[in-house]
């Protein structure tokens, strides 16, 4: 299992990934524009003076707004210390190297990565090579080990 690659960390901790079951959307809206929560699934929303985006589960996409479909989540499995670093680098590093693009969202606890359905079996070998422990078909909060 592939472990924290920080050298000053003498007890590095495994780093788990785990495949969330469902697919997402990457959605962009006008600077302002706040849509309402859907009731189940990974929201994330980040408004900045430039545009709101947002990540849900396709099929609860706001209305009027441009949306990037086809998208799987890959939690890794936190919490994970602030001072941990190189651990979104380092997943991010190993899909990028295939061709693979890759969208990030950081929680207080965890990262989320989004990868391409349409890759996410060579972007998964590439990820299993590089030593990361993949736990696939989980839902959110529970994993199947």
């Amino acid at each position: 299992m592939n472990t924290s690659p920080d050298p000053s960390n003498s007890d590095p901790l495994p780093i788990g990934l785990r495949l969330l079951d469902g697919e997402y959307s990457v959605c962009k809206l006008p600077a302002g524009n706040q849509p309402g929560q859907p009731s189940t699934g990974i929201f994330s929303l980040t408004v900045t003076e430039r545009e709101t985006s947002l990540v849900c589960a396709t099929g609860a996409e706001p209305e009027g707004a441009r949306i990037e479909a086809g998208w799987r989540a890959l939690y890794v499995d936190g919490p994970i210390p602030f001072g941990l670093t190189g651990v979104v680098a380092g997943i991010t590093s190993a899909v990028a190297s295939a061709g693979h693009p890759v969208f990030v969202i950081s929680t207080f606890d965890s990262d989320l990565l989004f990868l391409q359905q349409d890759t996410l079996t060579d972007a998964l070998s590439v990820l299993r090579a590089s030593g990361y422990c993949i736990d696939a078909g989980a839902t959110f909060g529970h994993s199947n080990h």
